[in-house]
């Protein structure tokens, strides 16, 4: 009965290295198979991210400066 025991923790041991080997082929092979963008169309996002999160920083801005001058005002 003891020994039956030992032998069920031993292949429950082995069980999860096993699937993790697994996922991590599974992933490479996915890795592998997606269509990475050339360096040109990496430019090309980058400026169009950039030139966003520029415009979305100034827009901020604006809206806190806009507010804190309003709370001034109305002595807020």
């Amino acid at each position: 009965m003891q020994q039956n025991t030992n032998n069920n923790v031993a292949e429950q041991n082995n069980k999860p290295t096993r699937k993790k080997h697994y996922w991590f082929r599974k992933l490479v092979k996915d890795v592998k198979r997606v269509r990475w963008p050339d360096s040109k169309t990496n430019a090309k996002n980058f400026i169009k991210i950039l030139i966003f999160t520029l415009l979305f920083v100034v827009f901020v801005s604006l809206l806190t400066y806009g507010f804190t001058q309003l709370w001034n005002v109305l002595h807020i």
